[in-house]
Parts: structure tokens; C-alpha cells; sequence
């Protein structure tokens, strides 16, 4: 086979000399121009086609039901249009996840997506995040109240378990599955992107990358510098909020570590398994105080950050990372120009440790320099 297709290629006849050729080179003054002229075409219609989305998603974000709408549109058009096969399934999501549309906790859902959702629009067309933080700050005292709704539906349900109503149940497992499938899909997958075609459009080039403060609570920053999920109520603090807090020294970032420690500590408790809290108290909270003190310390309050650092580093002498916060401690109370004091090295029993070197006692003392006089002239005589 190998034989018969080389003895083919051999027997082709030669390519023409025009086909071997180059090209005549074209106009670079006139290739430069065209280049321009569609960069910019393409820059006016990626913020023409960025502004019509956000002008539809906030406009269908305006309610409740009309953004429950405007998703189950999206969901129709993305799953299953275009496909008679599918016309079974699109009945039965229309009764089953279609139908959960209609609870207010679905709508509300769909609603925080979708705002959300012109949120990362407005942040992809170049909008300042501070100019957007207020907003952001106030979505996720939405997202907050949300999850206190879906907290007291999980009791709901529980309690509809024990009397043994399990239509009610299923309907309301359907509601709280739904209503979670929104709010953690991220923007750029979710059935509206994909139906207005917004996934390529949601990124971020990096430009302000380089602009953000460092995170200090051992975690990495987000690549782009913005949280895609909009019932991500850490990520949206973590990645967006705390670094603007930092770089204006904002007092807010300690409210924010108070608030998720003492969320954390609530949530361990109810619990009540000795293993997860024998976790939290020996290694996760001590590392959310670290992080708060590193805040502390960006805040200016230097004194009060080291000595949060020490009493932590001593009433936590077992944790996995005291030895970097002692080093930490160390850094922070130590000037950059005091070389570290070496520790003599110890002497065997019975030994005796080496003599000083003493200088001698007749030997010429250095004469001072005079800066003021490096060339002086010689005695008059």
C-alpha cells in the first residue's frame, strides 16, 4: 500500500513555475488602512452587540415573572427547538422544571441571574468596578437574604418528610433544585448566553489585573478579576469587593471577615459533628483570623495587626501554618536593614571557647577624615 501511493506521488507531474512563486508583495500603507478599518468595525460591533444584551437581560430582569419568562424562552430555544423528537421532553421539562418557574422562589432566581448577568456585561464593556461596587454590594445583600429563603424551605421540606406528603415534598425538592441550578450557573453558561450569544463576550482582556491589591487569605485571584456566578456570595466579596476595599483601605473588609466567621461558626454548630468542629476551631478559624489580621494590617493599624498575629500564633502553637506566621511575625517587627543576631554555635562539655582576638594596645589609632576637607592645602611655611 506504502508502495503504491509513493510510485502516485512521483508520477504527479511538477508543479507549474507560477504556482512555486511568490506573490507580488501588496500595499503596506494601503493592508495597514484595511487592518484599521476593520478592527474598528469589529470594536463598534462588539459594543453594539453588548449593549443590546444588556438593554434585554436588564429589561427582563425589571420583575420576577417576566425574567422567569424570558429564561423559560431562553431554555426552549437552547434544549429543545429545532427537533421533533424532543417535543416529548419539552412536555415534560414544561411540567416538571417549567412548572417551578412559576414558584416566587424560581422567579426571584431567575431575576438575580439575570441582573447579575448585566452586571458582567456592564463590567465586560469597560465599566469601572468601583463605579459598579455599591450595586455589587447591595446584590449581595440579595444573595444573603436568598439563601436565609432557601435555609427555611429546607425545613419545609424536612418537616413535610415526616408527615409523609410526598407530592408536596417533590414539588418542593423541584422548586429548591431549580432555584440552586440558576443561581450557581455561571453567566457565560447559562441557557440566556447561550441563547444571545454572550458567552465570547462576557471576558475580561486584564487590563485592570495589574491595578488590584494582593488577596491575603491564601487564595488565588480570579482570572479575570470577576466572579461568573452570581449565587457565589464568597466569590463576589473574595474577588471583586475585598480587592476595591483594599486599594481604597476601606474599614468594610473587617466587617466582612466578622460576618463570614460568624456565619461559619453558626453553620458548624448547627451540625453538631465533633469532627467538623474540632476542624473549624483548631484550623479553619484560626486561618480566617489570620487572613482578617492581614487586613488589619493594610488598613495602617500595624501595632493592633501584630499583636492579633502573636496572640493567635500563641494560643494556636499546633497549627499547620504557625511556623510561616511566626516567620510573618518575624518580617513585620523586624527593620529590612537589622541583619538576624547568629546564635553562637554550642560548646561540647569540657571544652573552652576560643579566645577574643584583642587589637593591640600600641597600635596607631586611624586619624578621623574630615569630609569637609578630602584635599587640604599644604601649611604656609
Amino acid at each position: 500500500m506504502k508502495l503504491r501511493l509513493f510510485a502516485t506521488i512521483i508520477s504527479l507531474p511538477a508543479l507549474s513555475i507560477a504556482q512555486t512563486q511568490d506573490a507580488p508583495p501588496m500595499d503596506a500603507r494601503q493592508l495597514l488602512e484595511a487592518l484599521k478599518a476593520i478592527r474598528e468595525q469589529n470594536e463598534a460591533g462588539i459594543k453594539s452587540r453588548k449593549q443590546n444584551a444588556y438593554t434585554k437581560v436588564m429589561a427582563a430582569a425589571a420583575t420576577g415573572p417576566s425574567a422567569a419568562a424570558f429564561w423559560k424562552e431562553a431554555v426552549k430555544e437552547t434544549q429543545f427547538d429545532g427537533a421533533d423528537h424532543q417535543s416529548a421532553k419539552l412536555s415534560d421539562w414544561k411540567d416538571g422544571d417549567g412548572e417551578a418557574l412559576t414558584s416566587k422562589e424560581c422567579q426571584n432566581a431567575a431575576k438575580l441571574h439575570l441582573y447579575w448577568l448585566g452586571l458582567s456585561l456592564q463590567h465586560a464593556m469597560g465599566t469601572e468596578t468601583k463605579a459598579m461596587l455599591q450595586n455589587i454590594i447591595e446584590f449581595t445583600k440579595q444573595i444573603r437574604a436568598e439563601e436565609e429563603v432557601m435555609a427555611k424551605l429546607d425545613s419545609s421540606i424536612d418537616r413535610m418528610k415526616d408527615r409523609k406528603d410526598r407530592k408536596d415534598v417533590a414539588e418542593e425538592q423541584t422548586v429548591k433544585r431549580v432555584h440552586d441550578q440558576i443561581l450557581r450557573t455561571s453567566v457565560g453558561g447559562s441557557p440566556v448566553a447561550r441563547w444571545l450569544q454572550l458567552s465570547d463576550l462576557l471576558g475580561d482582556d486584564g487590563k485592570k489585573r495589574g491595578q488590584r491589591a494582593p488577596r491575603n487569605d491564601g487564595q488565588a485571584d480570579a482570572p479575570n478579576g470577576w466572579e461568573h456566578t452570581p449565587g457565589n456570595w464568597d466569590g463576589i466579596f473574595t474577588q471583586i469587593i475585598l480587592p476595591e476595599f483594599r486599594l481604597s483601605k476601606d474599614a468594610r473588609l473587617l466587617e466582612y471577615w466578622d460576618l463570614k466567621i460568624k456565619t461559619e461558626t453558626e453553620r458548624v454548630a448547627e451540625k453538631k459533628l465533633d469532627v467538623e468542629q474540632r476542624d473549624w476551631l483548631q484550623v479553619k478559624r484560626p486561618s480566617m483570623i489570620w487572613a482578617r489580621t492581614q487586613d488589619v494590617m493594610i488598613l495602617g493599624q500595624k501595632n493592633r495587626a501584630i499583636a492579633e498575629m502573636f496572640n493567635l500564633v500563641k494560643s494556636n502553637p499546633q497549627h499547620p501554618q504557625v511556623t510561616s506566621w511566626i516567620s510573618a511575625i518575624e518580617a513585620a517587627i523586624t527593620p529590612a536593614t537589622i541583619a538576624p543576631v547568629a546564635s553562637p554555635a554550642p560548646s561540647s562539655p569540657g571544652t573552652v571557647a576560643a579566645p577574643v582576638p584583642v587589637p593591640p594596645a600600641t597600635a596607631p589609632a586611624a586619624p578621623a577624615v574630615d569630609p569637609f576637607r578630602l584635599n587640604p592645602k599644604p601649611a604656609t611655611q
